[in-house]
């Protein structure tokens, strides 16, 4: 089921992108385009009324010498609207009628729906301007309004995306900087965006609001190579693996869906199709490519603008899921060596309590009560039996830990073998000691209840202050094969492992604070060995 997810959700992804863009690009393109009427036959008029067959159709040319009068015919498609008939030429009388009803002269107004047969009367007056015959031409209602719409929708909507890329982009950096992670790399991308958000803008409409030396410079040419080249330096400073994957895969969904497109586009003959046909032809016959460079470079800031604001909030949601879950793991081993802690202070009240049971016993042996001196012993037997645990070290906190582990392994039929040589004061904060110590031997407990012969089990460990540091060294025996991810970091064998696997990273990051490293090692004869030393911080003076 996950690995169906990880598919569906892409294409979802695809499919919204396609509607979206679709619908945009409905405000991108007009479907009212001129309609050149070509004309199907014409005669010249002599002055007694004679016709003669006009053989030059189609020319369209300026027929110096020319005179006289002519009648040219055409056919008024149906399904054009309402528009209006012009017509390229100069220096002639011109009357027009449909169906044998006159529209008039130059500016012809058509009327709804019409269609038919269309007929001219022309006299030259002067044949050294005229176009001839002339050039006609429908223009739908509204198609300058149109245009002029979809004008500013093709320059405006790319500037807006950028634009919403530009600001997603600048919250990225500065959310980088509240995380004292700044991500450098984002800056080249911000001047890339820039470029693309403004250049063609004002080169296309910016001479209606800036002043003419602003759009003089904003223009400069030199901005069509700035851009690519800050993508540049953006993609060199992101050569993590990681990242070229995703970019890869964005660039195959985005390659299907453009020749998807392209394809559907050719199939009903719409605009798609004709662009790229006519943008790729220029590349190949006369090296000109600004468009699809810029095309390129939009796509290209745009993906890359969206996959760093993936690689944050991924970051963002995996340290914050590792922080709750090590803050849990925290609040556990305190709370473990808190119980630890209160048991071993019982057992020191209960032997701070033993002159009192000599006394008692004294007491009874003068008495000559025996049976309560027998009552007596038992009780003080029992409670002992609990309290009869080895010394490790002076260090209170230490101590505690190993005692703890010790029992434990005991419990589990694990040889444990401890040597510890901590002073009683001890500059690591007590928190840092517990999260270290107590995670180390956890662990080491854990891999032993796994070997599944008792007499193959034993965990030994080193404790020792020394030169300055705090050197700390555990071995234990584990079974079955220790897994690690690529960079060689070892993963949990437990079965959530989203719930577990934070005992090592809580471990290197406390022996990162001292200014070490979590050294981690196992032999051919699954013999695992974690070891560090840290460096002690002075003691506060009062």
């Amino acid at each position: 089921m996950k690995k169906a997810v990880r598919w569906i959700c892409p294409v979802v992804f695809l499919i919204l992108c396609a509607v979206v863009f679709w619908s945009l690009h409905l405000f991108t393109a007009t479907d009212k385009t001129m309609t050149y009427i070509d004309w199907q036959s014409g005669v010249q008029i002599a002055q007694d009324g004679t016709e003669t067959p006009y053989d030059h159709l189609g020319e369209y040319t300026n027929m110096p010498g020319q005179s006289g009068a002519f009648r040219f015919t055409a056919t008024l498609p149906e399904g054009l609207g309402t528009g209006y008939l012009l017509f390229e030429t100069s220096g002639l009388e011109l009357s027009l009628s449909l169906n044998g009803g006159e529209l008039y002269s130059s500016a012809a107004v058509v009327p709804e729906d019409a269609a038919g047969e269309l007929t001219v009367n022309c006299r030259i007056l002067d044949g050294g301007n005229a176009m001839f015959p002339p050039l006609m031409r429908f223009i739908p209602e509204g198609m300058d309004e149109a245009q002029s719409m979809a004008y500013a929708d093709y320059y405006g909507i790319p500037a807006g995306v950028t634009a919403l890329a530009l600001l997603l982009v600048a919250g990225l950096f500065l959310l980088s900087i509240l995380r004292q992670k700044v991500e450098w790399s984002l800056i080249p991308l911000a001047l890339a965006l820039v470029g693309l958000t403004f250049y063609r803008l004002v080169q296309s409409c910016g001479y209606y609001f800036l002043p003419e030396a602003a759009v003089r410079i904003l223009s400069w040419q030199g901005f069509s190579w700035l851009i690519p080249l800050a993508l540049a330096s953006y993609l060199a400073m992101n050569r993590r693996r990681d990242f070229w994957r995703l970019l890869g895969l964005a660039a195959a969904w985005s390659a299907g869906g453009l020749l998807a497109g392209y394809f559907i586009s050719l199939a009903g003959g719409w605009y798609l199709s004709e662009y790229i046909n006519r943008a790729v032809s220029g590349l190949f016959t006369t090296g000109f490519y600004d468009g699809l460079l810029y095309w390129f470079t939009l796509w290209l800031a745009v993906a890359c603008a969206l996959i760093s604001a993936y690689w944050l909030m991924r970051s963002l949601v995996r340290q914050r899921a590792e922080a709750q879950a090590l803050a849990l793991k925290n609040q556990l081993i305190l709370d473990s060596y808190r119980v630890v802690k209160q048991k071993m202070r019982d057992g020191a009240a209960l032997r701070h309590e033993f002159k009192h049971w000599l006394t008692a016993m004294e007491a009874l042996c003068q008495k000559e009560d025996y049976e309560g001196l027998g009552a007596l012993l038992s009780e003080m037997k029992q409670q002992d039996a609990g309290l009869a645990q080895t010394q490790f070290t002076e260090n209170f906190t230490v101590n505690t830990i190993l005692q703890d582990a010790a029992s434990r392994a005991a419990q589990a039929g694990t040889a444990f073998d401890a040597q510890a040589h901590v002073p009683v004061e001890l500059t690591v904060p007590e928190n840092d000691a517990c999260v270290l110590l107590m995670n180390m031997l956890d662990n080491a407990l854990e891999a032993c209840a796994k070997v599944s012969k008792p007499e193959e089990r034993f965990i030994r460990f080193k404790a020792e202050v020394k030169n300055g540091f705090f050197a700390l060294k555990c071995e234990n025996r584990y079974a079955g094969e220790l897994k690690e991810d690529k960079h060689g970091r070892l993963l949990t064998t437990k079965a959530e492992p989203e719930a577990h696997g934070f005992g090592l990273p809580q471990m290197s990051a406390v022996a990162e604070r001292y200014h070490s490293l979590l050294d981690i090692s196992f032999t051919d004869d699954h013999v695992f060995i974690a070891q560090t030393a840290l460096k002690l911080p002075k003691k506060k003076t009062a």
